[in-house]
């Protein structure tokens, strides 16, 4: 499709859909790497240039079964998926070789099952494919899948962890091949190239479209047994937006067969190796169509990459509204654990029988992963954003305030109380008047161990859309970029110091007092 085509294509999308009444908002989601934080963003600019329509950004969530979930929940109206990885992960089929085929089988059952309308291909196949060192192929004569498995030695291998589970992943390919890898590491698809060209893994698991494999000098090994499947690219849609508004269709289907694999490497590697921002690649190739990689290459110069305070001045704005989300979730969540943790911590010292089950529980929540429960937690409200985040961080900030109200009260002399109950106090009165104020500083330091680690777990929570400043650390990991990662992880750092401290100021004043 020429740059004119294009052009004419969108054009005519803006005349239909300016007659288009009312205004809602559209949640666009995509997975946590790099090619679907670009394409989302496409999609979004493409809906916010051409309909009436505003655009809620929920990019970076965890994985196929989390985005499939909040589509099919309501949560989530539009995301980009891959005939193979539905087929495997949503259908639980094996895939077939035939793309058109595949296309076929998923658009029909998402639309008869699930009440989603694939959208026609957008015109690359981002297949899995196994890569190595490109020294090392050259050195022992691997061209193919099938040399590798035939070679000596042990290797150790870094896949990402849906490969490694996924039945179109590591368990098939290592059945049709007979490989054995020695060890096996999960690794975040950002790092995996880097971790292969820096000798820290032998082998990794490969996405056709990405730029950096031949950035790194990596070699793609033939796939010869025709394991893997076609993995189309294609924008999935509730079908009731479609009904509500057919406009859209126009807009997103606009983007059929526009983007090859050539590409979507060039797409990726303007972000992963020339360090642009989505938003400007995505505005870019909008208005340039990306016909001839020369042109685009004028539309986008090849600057050096900004610095880390650079970038921080730059997105300043951004920082302060996802730093104040971050900072929400965090209060929000050590809140309602000191509202629940201070009068569980009564309980288990008044009643004894309570404390033990009382206790085990809070403890067991502790040794649950983060990722896991905030998946469990969505699965239970079936929503992604605030209500799940808070509620896990509720749960892990439940025990040191519990634990701390308990060892606070136990450490009040018995001739205290005793004194109290003498003077006519009731139970309640020498509670509140005595035994708390006592155990006030204990209890104060509980809410600081919480509140510090409750900042930490907050980054976790935007693999679910709840915001901030984790946003720019799976961002920064996707795209193996530290000036992100830091973007996120030192505001976390100094957001936790500053709290720590404030509260600590708070229980010395107690105290003293």
């Amino acid at each position: 499709m020429t740059v004119s085509r294009f052009t004419l294509v969108l054009f005519a999308c803006g005349m239909v859909l300016s007659r288009a009444s009312g205004q809602t908002t559209v949640r666009v989601g995509s997975k946590a790497f790099t090619e679907q934080y670009i394409l989302a963003e496409i999609v979004s600019q493409l809906i916010e240039r051409n309909t009436d329509l505003q655009v809620q950004r929920r990019f970076g969530l965890g994985g196929t079964d989390l985005c499939h979930a909040g589509l099919t929940s309501g949560e989530l109206d539009i995301y980009i998926e891959y005939t193979g990885t539905a087929i495997a992960s949503v259908l639980h089929e094996a895939p077939g070789a035939d793309r058109r085929a595949s296309f076929r089988r998923v658009a029909g059952e998402f639309r008869r099952r699930f009440g989603i309308e694939w959208l026609p291909p957008i015109g690359f196949n981002n297949t899995y494919s196994i890569a190595v060192r490109g020294d090392d192929a050259d050195a022992q004569g691997l061209s193919t899948i099938s040399d590798l498995a035939r070679a000596e030695g042990n290797r150790k291998a870094g896949f990402t962890s849906e490969f490694i589970e996924r039945p179109d992943g590591y368990p098939g390919l290592r059945d049709r091949y007979g490989l054995r890898f020695v060890p096996i590491v999960d690794l975040d698809p950002g790092l995996m190239y880097d971790a292969l060209a820096g000798d820290q893994v032998d082998v990794i698991c490969a996405f056709a479209t990405d730029a950096r494999i031949d950035a790194l000098g990596l070699r793609v090994l033939a796939d010869d047994l025709r394991y893997f499947p076609p993995y189309d690219a294609a924008i999935l849609v509730r079908a009731d937006l479609l009904r509500d508004h057919p406009e859209l269709r126009d807009v997103l289907a606009a983007l059929a067969g526009t983007i090859d694999d050539a590409d979507m490497r060039r797409l990726n590697g303007l972000v992963d190796i020339h360090r642009r921002e989505v938003a400007e690649v995505a505005i870019a190739w909008i208005e340039s169509g990306l016909d001839q990689y020369d042109t685009w290459g004028a539309a986008v110069p090849r600057e050096a990459p900004m610095s880390f305070w650079e970038l921080a001045v730059r997105r300043r704005a951004e920082l302060a509204r996802k730093a104040v989300r971050h900072l929400g979730l965090t209060a929000a969540g050590v809140l309602v654990a000191t509202a629940i943790g201070l009068p569980l911590g009564v309980l288990v010292h008044r009643v004894a029988a309570t404390r033990a089950p009382v206790l085990a529980l809070c403890e067991i929540v502790q040794t649950i992963p983060s990722l896991a429960m905030l998946a469990f937690l969505f699965a239970i409200y079936g929503l992604l954003g605030v209500l799940p985040a808070s509620t896990a961080l509720v749960l892990y900030a439940l025990l040191p305030v519990t634990l701390n109200t308990l060892t606070g009260l136990r450490q009040i002399p018995r001739d205290i109380r005793d004194a109290a109950t003498g003077m006519g106090m009731t139970p309640r009165q020498s509670l509140w008047l005595v035994e708390l104020p006592l155990a006030a500083p204990v209890i104060v330091a509980g809410v600081r161990a919480a509140t510090v680690l409750t900042v930490g777990i907050a980054t976790l929570s935007t693999y679910i859309g709840a915001g901030g400043l984790g946003d720019f650390i799976a961002r920064g990991l996707s795209r193996n970029d530290t000036r992100l990662t830091l973007l996120g992880a030192l505001p976390a750092a100094l957001m936790a110091v500053a709290l720590s401290l404030l509260i600590r100021f708070v229980e010395r004043t107690l105290i003293r007092s």
